[in-house]
């Protein structure tokens, strides 16, 4: 969804704004200190590297290309990182930040990436912890590589866990934002989405797309007859009846009240209308029964076409809204396109 990768951006443009201030804080003081121990090169490296975190921080707030500027920053860290393992008179406690390249990883680049580059990263880690700082003492060294191994197993799992349930959470939660809580089915925020995908994809196939506005008939008298109850049961029942004539490569959605919307992939407007007048008998076919009483329930509908009657959404549900009144003027219970009427019996 477009929104959930919009979302999923901001949330880790935010954690890399701050790990970018950390690493120029960090990168001068380790700078100084290293300075002092004689480290040259280290210590070159953190300053010109904290230098580059602090131009990063203005690039990132607007940049498009996040992931490019992630893995530009993530790639040399991690590998400062190693080399400052590597060299002679480095402590042992800078395997600490080795533990930091699960979290940081996942955060900033997602599950998949995420794990490939903790696994790299840690297992040359562990790798260069093991030729710097083992001793002869066997025990000691068979304790030391479990200690590690296990704290980076550990650290990669939580990463893993904590990124996956946060990823699910983000869809669920979207899910929900797209879904309208009576019928269960997309609302306008999932069909603004769903247009943008479809219409895409029939300007990329070379397919026509044809968008509906449905509207049941007489719904207020439904309503004011038999109550507010009894109306909603008629939303559930209608949502059910058009998503049933629906193929699964359309999109329906309730737009608010009794309206819906469709949109219908490789479909011409005429093509839509045969296609409404599918749904429209089944409507007739099933009535909704409450407490042994029939309720017949019929819908209007208007119909444009992409390319012929707009480019963009708004204009393509304004065109089948005006069909649409046309269809109620022309009596109910029938179909409006172009230039076709098809009334009911």
């Amino acid at each position: 969804m477009i929104v959930s990768l919009e979302q999923s951006q901001q949330h880790r443009r935010d954690v890399l704004r701050l790990l970018l201030w950390i690493t120029f804080i960090g990168g001068c003081l380790f700078s100084a200190v290293n300075v002092i121990r004689g480290l040259w090169w280290l210590a070159g490296l953190e300053i010109v590297y904290g230098l580059f975190s602090l131009a990063l921080i203005r690039i990132i707030r607007t940049t498009a290309h996040i992931r490019v500027w992630t893995l530009a920053y993530l790639i040399p860290f991690f590998s400062i990182m190693m080399y400052a393992l590597y060299i002679p008179n480095t402590s042992s406690s800078t395997f600490v930040w080795i533990l930091t390249i699960p979290v940081l990883s996942y955060l900033l680049l997602g599950r998949k990436v995420g794990f490939w580059s903790s696994l790299v990263f840690v297992v040359v880690g562990i790798v260069i912890y093991h030729f710097r700082f083992m001793t002869g003492d066997f025990p000691l060294n068979v304790a030391t590589t479990l200690n590690i191994t296990l704290s980076s197993i550990a650290m990669m799992s939580f990463a893993h866990i904590y990124e996956r349930n946060r990823e699910m959470n983000e869809e669920r939660l979207l899910d929900l934002a797209g879904t309208d809580r009576l019928t269960g089915l997309a609302n306008r925020m999932k069909l603004v989405e769903s247009f943008a995908r479809l219409s895409a994809l029939a300007s990329r196939n070379q397919v026509p797309l044809a968008v509906a506005l449905v509207d049941l008939d007489f719904f207020k008298r439904i309503n004011d007859q038999y109550g507010h109850g009894v109306g909603d049961e008629t939303l559930c029942h209608s949502a059910e009846l058009l998503k049933s004539g629906t193929k699964t490569t359309d999109m329906l959605a309730r737009l608010g009240g009794e309206e819906f919307a469709l949109i219908m992939l490789s479909a011409t407007g005429l093509n839509a209308v045969d296609h409404l007048e599918e749904i429209r008998q089944l409507f007739h076919k099933h009535p909704m029964w409450v407490s042994g009483q029939k309720i017949p329930i019929t819908f209007s509908a208007g119909v444009a076409e992409l390319n012929v009657d707009g480019v963009d959404l708004d204009t393509l549900l304004s065109k089948a809204d005006g069909r649409l009144y046309l269809a109620k003027r022309s009596g109910r219970d029938c179909v409006v396109s172009v230039d076709e009427v098809y009334a009911g019996s």
